[in-house]
This record gives C-alpha cells, sequence and structure tokens, in this order.
C-alpha cells in the first residue's frame, strides 16, 4: 500500500477541524434552543431582527441539530480519508443552508452561511483524490 495515499493533506485537515469546531459548538446550542425553547424564544426576539418565533418551534431546532450531527459525522468520515463523509457533509450543510428558508421564509437566507458553505464544499472538493 502507498504510504502517501493514507496521509491526510493540511487543508483537509484544516477544513476538518474547523468544521469540528463550528459543527462541534452548534450541535449542543441547537440541542440546547430546543429543550429551553421557551427562554430562547426570548432571546431570539430580543437579540435577532425578528419580532416574533411563531415560525419556529423546539422541532425546528431538532432538525438543526440533526442536521449538524450529519455534518460532523461527515467531517470524521473525512477525517478518517472516507469519500461518503463529503456526501454526508454536503448533504447536512445543504440542509442547514436552506433549512430556514423552508421553514421560515426567503428572508431568513444567510448569504454568509452561503458563502461559507461554498467556500467548504470547494476546499474538500479539492481533496476529493485524498480520500477513499
Amino acid at each position: 500500500m502507498n504510504k502517501h495515499r493514507n496521509m491526510r493533506p493540511p487543508l483537509l485537515s484544516a477544513l476538518c477541524i474547523l468544521t469540528f469546531a463550528g459543527s462541534g459548538i452548534a450541535f449542543p446550542g441547537y440541542f440546547t434552543a430546543s429543550v429551553f425553547f421557551e427562554k430562547f424564544s426570548e432571546f431570539i426576539i430580543e437579540y435577532s431582527s425578528l419580532h416574533t418565533t411563531e415560525k419556529i418551534s423546539p422541532e425546528y431546532f431538532t432538525i438543526l441539530m440533526v442536521l449538524y450531527a450529519v455534518s460532523l459525522a461527515g467531517a470524521v468520515r473525512m477525517w478518517k480519508l472516507h469519500r461518503d463523509g463529503y456526501f454526508l457533509y454536503m448533504i447536512a450543510q445543504t440542509g442547514i443552508l436552506f433549512m430556514p428558508v423552508l421553514w421560515i421564509d426567503w428572508y431568513a437566507f444567510s448569504v454568509t452561511n452561503a458563502v461559507f458553505t461554498a467556500v467548504f464544499f470547494i476546499g474538500y472538493g479539492i481533496n476529493w483524490r485524498s480520500l477513499h
């Protein structure tokens, strides 16, 4: 077996670590928002541009929590150089990107999130040959 074939490229390592951090923070955050929805509703109204939380529910946060768990699982698989991780990650991130749009409305679309998602898709795609 080729020794270099099993080496993780530095870019792939960096992307995975960033995904571990982002999804690793988001997962418990959305779990907490789901469990303590009433308290988080007050927080959302006070600190966001939403004036009401009638369009969101604990289920909304639960679905996002699951999507972040799948994203994290995808990154773990890519860390271990498995190609299926790329697909898990892409499915989860696409869901994370469009879940607010489907659940709330188009004004919930995040251009910033879309840019970061695209950058990570491209970055992970650049490392496709390193994945088995």
